[in-house]
């Protein structure tokens, strides 16, 4: 039987769809700056005629709750949830986060992440992840969290148990001399990578759900900020 599951993703700047048809992905994506609202449903639209599928004909709409953009995520959930309504779908949820570990995964191969998104107030969303076999199971070794740059490089500095390869992967962590320069024991290969949350990688993080069966309803997906103080973005 056919797979057809569809992710799009507007916590960042960039603005991204994707579709999984069994195992083919097709994927759009755009900067699109304080433009999400405009551009997102029209983008999803694009592609479904583009590989010719119906939104009623899919298993599965994957959606984003965050952190991130305040703004981004709420868009994103309200079109999730309204898709879902209209073709009576059921919806999957990932963290931002985790799929900047998919998309560093997808690039570098290394299965140790430490993913950032920009918080704005001197501060990034921050954990860290490792994959633990070849079918796109992450498990978050440090819990969701907001924290400064100098937090985060003390961390990468002293901490003693982390070891071997790792590649930091988001956005902000380059606004930060201390991160852009930060030292690390003989222990530790650092790589850095700036890039956004991606609508392509949401798939392979979400099938994990799909194939368990956990689902939620439109009136289910939350948006997670891990703050209470709102940044516009």
């Amino acid at each position: 039987m056919s797979t057809r599951i569809l992710a799009f993703d507007t916590t960042t700047e960039l603005c991204s769809v994707a579709l999984m048809i069994d195992h083919n992905i097709y994927d759009h994506k755009i900067v699109a700056s304080r433009r999400h609202a405009e551009k997102i449903l029209p983008m999803i639209n694009k592609l479904l005629v583009e590989v010719g599928v119906t939104l009623r004909s899919l298993d599965c709409i994957i959606f984003n709750r965050g952190p991130g953009g305040f703004v981004g995520i709420r868009i994103g959930i309200c079109v999730a949830q309204g898709l879902a309504l209209g073709a009576d779908l059921p919806l999957v949820e990932v963290s931002s986060l985790a799929v900047l570990a998919q998309g560093a995964w997808r690039i570098f191969s290394i299965k140790q992440v430490i993913s950032t998104i920009d918080a704005r107030m001197g501060e990034l969303y921050c954990a860290r992840y490792c994959r633990m076999s070849d079918n796109n199971c992450w498990i978050c070794d440090s819990s969701e969290s907001i924290m400064t740059a100098e937090v985060i490089a003390a961390e990468l500095m002293c901490n003693t148990m982390l070891k071997g390869s790792w590649v930091l992967a988001g956005t902000g962590w380059n606004n930060y001399l201390v991160l852009e320069n930060v030292k690390v024991n003989d222990t530790i290969f650092l790589r850095k990578i700036v890039m956004s949350p991606e609508a392509q990688d949401m798939l392979l993080l979400g099938m994990q759900s799909w194939r368990h069966k956990i689902f939620l309803t439109p009136n289910q997906a939350q948006p997670v900020y891990l703050r209470n103080k709102i940044v516009s973005t």
